[in-house]
């Protein structure tokens, strides 16, 4: 068994981890969407620069919807590596040596 599964195991069994990693897991979730969100807006972008619209859309359009979810997702990245920054530093340490 992975590792990191059987961790996941034991902290679904205590409440107070439970809670944890729930919250980790809708933070990950809303950022996993707003990441697809990045993609169609760059597909789009780039299809209207080609095309002269997509989906009713000009590219001026699609940079300023860019630029408000760049701001989104920068915001939902801080709190992730907030949130993972005990992770972070034992990966650190393992990168360190």
């Amino acid at each position: 068994m992975d590792p990191m599964a059987e961790v996941f195991e034991k902290a679904k069994k205590n409440p107070q981890m439970r809670k944890k990693l729930r919250i980790k897991a809708i933070f990950s979730m809303t950022l996993f969407v707003a990441f697809l969100g990045v993609i169609f807006i760059t597909i789009g972008t780039f299809v209207s620069t080609k095309q002269g619209t997509f989906l009713g859309m000009n590219q001026l359009d699609f940079l300023k919807l860019r630029a408000r979810y760049g701001l989104i997702m920068m915001v939902l990245i801080i709190i992730h590596l907030i949130m993972n920054r005990s992770i972070m530093k034992k990966e650190l340490e393992i990168l360190t040596g």
